[in-house]
């Protein structure tokens, strides 16, 4: 918000700032990592949160309204509007009244007695956010009053009480327990095989919260998981809220459970299951703690058995059943931890929240991403105020998502979502962008440094598998592109040229009427003959066709079991992508001929082959869709083959689920495990698989990691080779593309990290919809043409085109305040080697033309490529060398954060055409987009540069490199070329430098992909 000169701008928010300034004290006396703010200070559960105006200021100008009545009288117009506006300024002035004769009544309560609301803490007025909408309202000021007068309860008691006031362990000095007497004879748990690695056997203290880890429990934690269980038990000390953000797989259930045992003051022995009937018999005023845990239902029996498994607990479901029972026994005390669902708390929130939680936990918390959605409605009401959430992707598609979750730990601490959205969702997106300038990029990579360095550390803490990577075996994540078969391409072409489709692409464009406005707002907005007629309602629906298409045609046929209605639904759509075939087809709808039909999945071309060569090698395959109609087509298919096959969908009971996992785990003779993405993408572990088959790609990314990690975690011995199939040209390329998108976003919000930028669209941006967002991008088709292969490949061009730019940095390294090296620089050519080495990896000598080292020898012959071949496939990449940062977008973020703030700032950081200057003043610029004939010569050129006899086997090479090795080899041919160009003309004339690099005499204007014009730069696009 900008400053006016002598206005007083308040910035402060109305929550609870001991986030942000706890202050602690050292053992035996607590102490808080955190700085700056007292505890009883403004707190997000205030009870009568309010927004103060700015009143006061020398600034303001008082308005002072006209009252001349003769002014009136010779103004007709505004007498006349006057006598217009004369009822709706009664009504008004009524309505004003009214809600002022209710104020006073505050919250009445049916069925309890008022109790005098306590003396209010000082408060701290809001900051100003300008009109109030949706977006600006802060959470605090919708939460319920049970809350606000709990926080404001503990915030008396701990100012009253110091550290008596905060919810330290439970003492029990004066319980006695019978067994203190047999101390070594007692049972510990966990128990694991003595050859499991562990620590040393000795409790650990935390000093911050004054808890203790026992030994049991201790030797079994990693150095990680102890400082986790140290940052949730302070947490819970001080009543807050925060998120465990740690990658899948690395024990965030084992955290919470170590963390409660500190909370409840156990001992990690047979004495903890008699501490609770203890506490309660001894004095009903002695506080026991009482925690909450909400997650998937898939997960409760997870928990139960970890909590069995970790120590001696009272835990009940409440689900099911006999739910009423178990929420009986946590109201009366005789329930240590209450498990429940989402959707059980979400209908029976009322009953659950008249118990006053000690601490709630919210397992996939990313269950609540949605700010307004009923599930995340629902658990703002939750009553506890140290709520914890638990989830390995707090950033699934945007960034506010992650103030969603962070608003609900701490509700109204980061200020409303309008905020957030202004200065770190836009700038992080706007500097991500192909096109970003270097002010955007310079801002976008300080907002993530300020974002990661000191606003998450607060709320939120993540760590890496890379963690455990001595745990676990390799994974190659492979992402396969599969040619649609001749039919499905038909089938897609046809549907493309639909009415449908054509009103939905060109909604956006200017209407032919020449009226101004778009032409589905005007003439358009209605497609003849359909019915709804407006093109509005077959967006969805048309998208959810060409997915179906993309992946295998009969899940477009109309099922027999299916109501009426659809089944006349999926014959139009059938009839529009197959005119000549859809009454065959739909009178042969429920035969399994269709499902075998080769030619209508290129998909199932690939897979059928890669499953014989897993079968014969006695792998174990998990095979993942979102659609549960083609796992089942699938299961089908495979009942009339060798293949033992299982299967898992949503429909199924939990505990039906569970035997299916354990079945397929325990008999070696299972070899293909059918599994919906969703139903089982969390809380299964299937560590017999060691082949991960993601049939379609999913919009959100995480579900198509958490299916990975099924088969990826401790405890697998094997390594796992995961196999994303995506259809070449299609919808899914759109769809896979997004996945990439977001999961750079994610990484820029978890590690501030220099993502590569690869596309141009901004999310949410309605003037840059780029490759891949726009409705237009979702229906096209590119036939044989890769998308993602050219997008990678343009990033890899552009890339290396900056990176030949960069090569002066060196030289201004002393003035940056930036050092690639110790030593000083001598001398220009210095600075050119040392960069060259830091781009390419190594020093290397332009005049050897010998193979280079650091490109890969023509490689082996990997069975799973010649299967992919003999199928059709053209392209693949890892999927890990795709998402991440390289150097030289490293070095580009460095420098633009270093950039002045001129009119350089406007300047694309990978431009059009970049332009340098020769020796002579003669400026060159790049050509992009070369004619096919210089590209080939060009490539002929390489090969030889390289060592290799002729361009086929460089060829061979080239296709049997990863992403990375291939941005090596162009950035190392760019800054050759552009030494050959700078020095071409002081060493050497133009005729013998054409001749020394092989170049014909007609083609003397073309070097090495420069092109120079006697009048001036130019490019060919």
């Amino acid at each position: 918000m900008a400053n006016n000169e002598n206005t007083e701008e308040i910035i402060t928010i109305d929550s609870d700032d001991d986030d942000l300034e706890v202050t602690h004290y050292a053992t035996p006396t607590t102490s808080n990592r955190f700085s700056g703010v007292k505890h009883g200070a403004d707190t997000p559960f205030k009870s009568e949160p309010s927004r103060t105006l700015l009143s006061g200021s020398s600034s303001a100008v008082k308005i002072q309204p006209v009252d001349s009545d003769e002014e009136d009288a010779n103004d007709g117009e505004l007498a006349y509007k006057k006598f217009k506006e004369r009822k709706s300024l009664k009504r008004k002035q009524t309505a004003a009244a009214t809600r002022k004769a209710k104020m006073p009544r505050g919250d009445p309560i049916v069925g309890r007695v008022k109790q005098e609301r306590p003396t209010p803490l000082p408060k701290r007025p809001l900051k100003q956010w300008g009109e109030v909408s949706s977006e600006d309202e802060l959470m605090e000021n919708t939460l319920p009053r049970y809350l606000k007068i709990r926080r404001s309860q503990f915030d008396r008691k701990y100012e009253h009480l110091q550290d008596h006031g905060l919810k330290l362990p439970p003492t029990y000095e004066d319980v006695d327990f019978s067994d203190d007497e047999r101390l070594e004879e007692l049972q510990e748990r966990p128990v694991f095989p003595i050859n499991t690695r562990k620590q040393d056997y000795k409790d650990i203290e935390l000093p911050y919260s004054m808890g203790i880890i026992p030994a049991p429990i201790a030797q079994w934690l990693r150095q990680y998981q102890v400082e986790g269980v140290a940052f949730l038990h302070e947490l819970f000390v001080y009543q807050k809220g925060g998120v465990l953000g740690d990658d899948m797989g690395l024990g965030k259930t084992i955290q919470v459970i170590a963390f409660l045992t500190a909370a409840y003051g156990k001992t990690g022995d047979e004495r903890d299951a008699k501490r609770m009937r203890k506490m309660r018999r001894s004095d009903d005023s002695v506080w026991y703690p009482r925690t909450l845990i909400v997650c998937p239902g898939t997960l409760i029996a997870n928990w139960k058995s970890e909590f069995a498994r970790w120590g001696w607990w009272h835990v009940e479901s409440y689900h099911g059943e006999n739910k009423d029972l178990a929420l009986d026994a946590a109201k009366s005390g005789r329930v240590e931890i209450l498990i429940t669902t989402y959707t059980t708390y979400m209908n029976n929130k009322d009953s659950v929240n008249m118990i006053e939680w000690d601490c709630v936990i919210a397992d996939e918390c990313h269950k609540i991403k949605e700010r307004k959605s009923g599930t995340t409605q629902s658990m703002n009401e939750i009553n506890a105020l140290c709520r914890i959430g638990l989830t390995g992707t707090a950033i699934q598609n945007k960034y506010e998502e992650l103030w969603t979750l962070l608003n609900w730990t701490n509700p109204g601490v980061l200020g409303p979502v309008s905020t957030w959205k202004a200065q770190i969702s836009e700038p992080l997106k706007i500097g991500q962008s192909h096109d970003a300038t270097l002010s955007e990029l310079s801002r976008a990579r300080r907002t993530a440094k300020k974002l990661v360095e000191n606003l998450l550390p607060q709320f939120f803490i993540r760590r890496m598998k890379s963690l455990i990577a001595d745990q676990l075996p390799k994974k190659i994540d492979r992402v396969v592109f599969c040619p649609l078969t001749e039919t499905q391409a038909e089938a897609y072409e046809n549907f493309l040229d639909s009415d449908i489709v054509d009103y939905i692409k060109t909604s956006t464009e200017p209407c032919e009427c020449r009226s101004g406005k778009k032409s589905g707002w005007c003439c358009r907005r209605f497609i003849p003959d359909r019915d709804p007629p407006n093109w509005q309602s077959y967006v969805f629906p048309a998208i959810n066709v060409l997915q179906k298409l993309s992946n295998h045609l009969a899940i477009l046929i109309p099922q027999g079991v299916d109501p009426k209605e659809k089944q006349e639904k999926d014959r139009d759509y059938l009839e529009l992508a197959l005119p000549e075939q859809w009454e065959d087809l739909y009178r042969s709808r429920d035969s399994i001929v269709n499902y075998a039909n080769p030619e209508f999945c290129g998909k199932w071309k690939v897979l059928r082959k890669l499953l014989k060569w897993w079968h014969s090698n006695g792998d174990k395959v998990l095979i993942f869709s979102h659609s549960v109609r083609l796992l089942k087509m699938l299961q089908m298919l495979f009942h009339h083959t060798s293949y033992n096959v299982s299967y898992l969908d949503g429909s199924m009971s939990l505990d039906d689920r569970a035997k299916a996992v354990d079945e397929f785990n325990a008999d070696p003779r299972q070899f293909v495990f059918l599994i919906s993405t969703k139903a089982g993408g969390i809380g299964l572990n299937i560590t017999s698989a060691n082949k991960v088959v993601v049939v379609d790609p999913n919009w959100n990314p995480s579900y198509d990691l958490q299916a990975q990690d099924r088969a990826y975690r401790i405890g697998q011995l094997r390594d796992v080779e995961v196999f994303r199939l995506i259809s070449a040209g299609t919808i899914e390329e759109i769809v896979y593309a997004r996945q990439i998108y977001k999961q750079q976003q994610a990484n820029i919000g978890y590690n501030a990290s220099s993502e590569r930028r690869y596309f141009k669209g901004v999310q949410e941006k309605k003037d840059q919809k780029g490759e891949i967002f726009g409705l237009k991008n979702f229906f096209g088709y590119q036939n044989t043409n890769i998308v993602l292969r050219d997008i990678v490949n343009r990033t890899n061009v552009a890339e290396s085109r900056a990176g030949v730019q960069v090569v002066d940095i060196d030289l201004q390294a002393e003035e940056e305040g930036y050092d690639y090296t110790d030593r000083p620089m001598k001398s220009e050519d210095e600075a050119m080697s040392q960069i060259a080495a830091m781009i390419c990896g190594e020093d290397e000598d332009k005049k050897d033309h010998k193979p280079s080292a650091n490109l890969p020898t023509p490689h082996k012959h990997d069975p799973v490529q010649a299967i992919l071949a003999s199928a059709g496939v053209e392209y693949t990449h890892l999927n890990n060398e795709v998402i991440g940062s390289s150097r030289v977008e490293e070095d580009l973020s460095r420098r633009a954060e270093l950039a002045p703030n001129d009119t350089t700032g406007d300047r694309q950081v990978f431009m059009s055409s970049q332009p340098f200057s020769q020796p002579t003043g003669e400026p060159v610029r790049f050509k992009y987009h070369p004619p096919e004939d210089v590209i080939r010569r060009q490539f002929c050129s390489m090969a030889r540069r390289f060592g290799y006899a002729d361009a086929t086997e460089f060829a061979l090479v080239v296709e049997g490199m990863t992403q990375a090795q291939r941005r090596a080899c162009l950035d190392k041919w760019y800054r050759e070329r552009r030494e050959v160009l700078l020095s071409a003309d002081q060493n050497t004339s133009e005729e013998e430098w054409i001749k020394d690099e092989n170049i014909p005499k007609e083609e003397m204007d073309v070097k090495g992909g420069w092109i120079k014009d006697e009048k001036g730069p130019k490019e060919e696009s």
